[in-house]
């Protein structure tokens, strides 16, 4: 019996030298993209930021066109002193919208690259987290691997029930579904970055940067994080657009109103009431139009609010994670020390290192998801070009 258990000892010894897991992609020569490299790659193929400047052009030579020998009166024909007036005010208007138009097409040429940019970094990020969970998928396999082998020796030698085997393999055939997961959503998100790159790249040999460091959240400005959502986020953008035309409309109507006042003693009174339905009118969408800016900004600030509030939280978890690493790696030279003295299995020592690294993987994965919450609350912090 006692070189029996010899045997088994030096057996299971072997098996889990022996056994290994080939994580995919370990083969061959990759190249490592840095997420610089893939932003600027983004650019280069973006289409769209390229055509821009044509769209830039076309509306500057647009609003010279209309701005060239303008006249508030030009075209204007109607009967009524009332519809004249309604008449300059829409030519106005006209040449102002012309105005944004051009200033539109500006904007959203820095607008299409920090969505670029926006969308490469979570992309980027995303295959980070993927590479990590495949890494913990990695290691859950290889110690259910050994567990199996260990099983099937001690079924072999009377020390463990054909019912009690068929448990240890069907948790190896659910770490084995786990991990070929784990390679399918690393190729997924391959893929998407690959595709916000330009879609040139062999993914096969894709590779990015594990390097991932702490935001500096205590040096974030929400105020000044505030002003630039207001200035280069495109809802507000469009919507104080909005707001600036209806005020510009109702100051021409205002205009009018009190230009005409004195004669409109002499006026019949259908053509007053048009020019009092116009002012009402014009009052009425700049109200509305400011209502929804505002409306929106309080929308804004309290986002805003809450998004700084989850990055404290996120630190704090980050820190309490620190932690109780330095602790696991305390258990774990422990335990190495009494590996060494015979008083553990190489088992225990294993599923112990294992532990540590888990702790170790959820920790950059929490950094990522840091740095993704870090980038989605200031990725309007830019500046634009004019």
């Amino acid at each position: 019996m006692k070189k029996l258990f010899t045997a088994l000892a030096l057996t299971l010894c072997t098996v889990m030298l022996l056994s290994t897991v080939t994580v995919a992609g370990d083969s061959g020569i990759k190249t490592v993209l840095t997420l610089e490299e893939a932003k600027k790659m983004a650019l280069e193929n973006d289409v769209q930021f390229k055509l821009q400047d044509s769209y830039i052009q076309q509306k500057t030579e647009d609003y010279a066109d209309l701005s060239e020998n303008f006249s508030a009166g030009k075209g204007v024909r109607s009967s009524s002193s009332a519809g004249k007036a309604a008449g300059r005010i829409n030519n106005q208007v006209n040449l102002e919208n012309a105005y944004f138009a051009m200033k539109q097409e500006i904007f959203d040429k820095n607008d299409l690259k920090r969505a670029s940019d926006y969308n490469v970094t979570k992309a980027y990020y995303d295959v980070m987290k993927a590479k990590h969970a495949l890494g913990d998928a990695a290691r859950d396999l290889e110690l259910a691997k050994q567990d199996l082998d260990v099983a099937k020796i001690k079924v072999e030698h009377g020390l463990m029930t054909s019912s009690g085997l068929t448990q240890v393999e069907n948790a190896y055939k659910t770490s084995l579904t786990e991990y070929n997961a784990s390679v399918t959503d690393l190729q997924n998100d391959l893929s998407t970055l690959n595709k916000s790159i330009g879609g040139k790249m062999d993914i096969s040999k894709l590779d990015v940067d594990m390097t991932m460091y702490m935001p500096n959240i205590a040096a974030l400005d929400l105020k000044k994080i505030r002003e630039d959502n207001l200035n280069n986020n495109p809802s507000f953008y469009t919507a104080k657009k909005s707001v600036d035309l209806a005020k510009y409309k109702k100051f021409l109507t205002d205009t009018e109103y009190d230009d005409n006042y004195d004669r409109m003693k002499n006026m019949n009174d259908d053509v007053r009431d048009e020019y009092t339905d116009m002012v009402f009118k014009a009052n009425r969408d700049y109200d509305d139009a400011k209502y929804q800016y505002d409306e929106a900004v309080r929308d804004l600030d309290l986002a805003l609010s809450t998004s700084y509030s989850s990055l404290l939280t996120m630190v704090e978890s980050i820190e309490n994670l620190r932690k109780t690493i330095e602790t696991t790696k305390l258990t774990y030279t422990h335990n190495k020390t009494k590996y060494d003295l015979g008083l553990i299995s190489k088992n225990d020592l294993a599923a112990s290192e294992d532990a540590l690294k888990d702790l170790e993987s959820k920790l950059n994965t929490s950094i990522i998801d840091l740095n993704l919450q870090y980038l989605s609350l200031t990725q309007y912090s830019y500046t634009p070009v004019k």
